[in-house]
C-alpha cells in the first residue's frame, strides 16, 4: 500500500483518502463526492492488452448472445432522448455489436457508430457493420465525420484516462446544443456500502473512475455541458443472465443458483425485467 493516504481529487480538487486496495490498483475516494479512482491509472498500452484478452475468451459473444435484453434496455434509453428532445444523427461511442445503432434506427435516428474492437464489429448484422468506424472520437474526428445531434457513451467513461477531456473530445464531435447520454456504474448504489472492497465494479485492469451522481454532474459542467440531469440507470435482465454474470464475482451464488435452477420453471428463469444493478443515467447539452 502506497504510503500517501490522502491527496488531491482529480476532479473537484477536494481531499481524496484511501478506499481500497485492488491489486495491482489503490482506489482513493473523495469525501463528499463519492468519485472513486485508481491513484496510478494503468496505461492505455495496458489497458487495451487486458481487453485483447477478454475479448479473445469470448466476451462479445456472450453480449451478442443477449441481443434481446440489450436492444430492449436501448428502446427505453431512445425514449428518454425524444422525450428530451433529441432528433436528427446520432453517434454511439463504443457501440461494440451495434445494438443500440439498431434501436436508433427503428426510432428514425440517422444512427452511426465508433468502437476499437474488430471482434465485436464482426458480429454486428451486415447493414449495421457499414455504419460502424473502427477507432475512437480522435479518429472519427480526423476522418471528418462531421458533428452529431445527439452521442451516446454507454459503460464507456469508467475506462478513460482522464474523464473530463474525455467528455470535452466527445464535445468536439457534437452540435452546439446537442444531446450526451452516458451510462457508467453509480458508486451511490447501495450494493458498494454493503460489498465495500469487493463491490464487482472494482476492476483494477478496467474501471479507472468511477462516478457517484454528484461527481458525474460535477464532470460534465466541468467539461462544459449544461441541462445536466442524472438519474438511476435500469437494464433488462433474466435470472439465468444475470446469474451468469456474477460467476466471475460471487461463485458461491452463481454455484447456490446451479443447483436450485432445475426446481425454478425455465419460463420464469428466462422472463425479462428492469432492474437497477448499480449504474446511473447522465444526460446534458453541449452549451450552445
Amino acid at each position: 500500500m502506497s504510503a500517501t493516504l490522502t491527496e488531491q481529487c482529480p476532479i473537484s480538487g477536494n481531499a481524496a483518502k484511501f478506499y481500497c486496495q485492488k491489486p495491482p490498483a489503490e482506489y482513493y475516494i473523495t469525501e463528499g463526492l463519492g468519485l472513486i479512482y485508481q491513484k496510478d491509472v494503468p496505461t492505455v498500452a495496458q489497458m487495451a492488452a487486458y481487453a485483447d484478452t477478454q475479448y479473445a475468451a469470448g466476451a462479445y459473444k456472450n453480449y451478442a448472445g443477449a441481443a434481446s435484453l440489450k436492444i430492449d434496455t436501448f428502446r427505453r434509453r431512445i425514449r428518454l432522448l425524444k422525450e428530451l428532445g433529441a432528433r436528427g444523427r446520432l453517434l454511439d461511442v463504443g457501440c461494440a455489436c451495434g445494438f443500440f445503432i439498431e434501436a436508433a434506427l427503428e426510432n428514425d435516428f440517422d444512427a452511426y457508430g465508433i468502437e476499437f474492437s474488430k471482434e465485436a464489429v464482426a458480429l454486428a448484422k451486415p447493414e449495421i457493420q457499414k455504419r460502424i468506424t473502427i477507432g475512437d472520437v480522435n479518429a472519427l474526428r480526423e476522418q471528418g465525420g462531421g458533428q452529431f445531434d445527439v452521442v451516446v457513451a454507454f459503460d464507456i467513461i469508467e475506462h478513460t484516462q482522464n474523464p473530463v477531456e474525455f467528455l470535452k473530445e466527445i464535445g468536439q464531435v457534437l452540435r452546439p446544443g446537442g444531446w450526451l447520454m452516458l451510462a457508467t456504474p453509480d458508486t451511490g448504489h447501495f450494493l458498494r456500502y454493503v460489498m465495500g472492497s469487493h463491490w464487482p465494479m472494482l476492476q483494477p485492469m478496467q474501471h479507472t473512475y468511477l462516478f457517484s451522481k454528484p461527481a458525474m454532474k460535477l464532470a460534465l459542467e466541468k467539461a462544459g455541458y449544461e441541462n445536466v440531469g442524472v438519474r438511476n440507470a435500469d437494464k433488462s435482465l433474466t435470472m439465468d443472465y444475470l446469474l451468469d454474470q456474477l460467476r466471475l464475482y460471487n461463485p458461491l451464488i452463481t454455484g447456490a443458483y446451479r443447483v436450485i435452477s432445475p426446481l425454478i420453471p425455465r419460463a420464469l428463469r428466462q422472463k425479462s425485467f428492469a432492474v437497477n444493478i448499480g449504474e446511473l443515467l447522465a444526460y446534458a447539452q453541449r452549451q450552445a
